[in-house]
């Protein structure tokens, strides 16, 4: 098995899930998640092929998955913003969210079901928004946020910091 395969098949196994994860909290629709994480490796193995170097594979597949997930959403505009983060199967943020959090505003989000916790978390501004998403929701450590948005890692925790005050704040109004 040549080099680029055997690392793609490899990343595939250890990060199909949770890309899957990532686009059908975003999208909405599984058969669409469905394609653009197969869509995501696909550019990946291209990329590969043509000679590209990547450091951090799970990294580069999220950010190739976000920039088709931008692309989906500039293609359909017309959904409105609480049709994409709402979730088919009706999960809860509970099977979401990673079970070591252990402050009292992940706590309080962890306590309410994923429907209204999504649509809290959908009021935030954007880059909030996307940096609270990465790191309860899909798990990953600010240090991996900043490589996947390819900001600086104190950029990220602040965002982080700055959208968990704002998510409290929420929290507190419907309280």
């Amino acid at each position: 098995m040549r080099k680029n395969e055997k690392q793609l098949t490899e990343a595939f196994d250890r990060h199909a899930d949770e890309l899957f994860r990532h686009a059908s909290l975003r999208l909405s629709n599984r058969d669409r998640a469905r394609d653009l994480t197969q869509d995501a490796f696909m550019k990946t193995w291209e990329y590969l092929e043509r000679g590209g170097e990547i450091r951090e594979l799970r990294a580069f597949l999220f950010r190739t998955l976000k920039n088709l997930i931008i692309d989906e959403y500039r293609r359909s505009k017309s959904e409105s913003l609480e049709a994409l983060v709402d979730t088919d199967e009706g999960e809860t943020i509970d099977a979401l969210i990673p079970p070591d959090e252990t402050n009292t505003v992940e706590s309080a989000i962890a306590r309410l079901d994923g429907e209204r916790a999504l649509a809290l978390v959908s009021e935030l501004p954007d880059p909030y928004r996307e940096a609270i998403l990465l790191r309860y929701v899909d798990g990953f450590s600010p240090k991996e946020i900043a490589n996947v948005t390819e900001l600086t890692e104190n950029i990220v925790s602040v965002r982080i910091h700055r959208g968990l005050k704002k998510l409290r704040v929420l929290l507190e109004q419907t309280s």
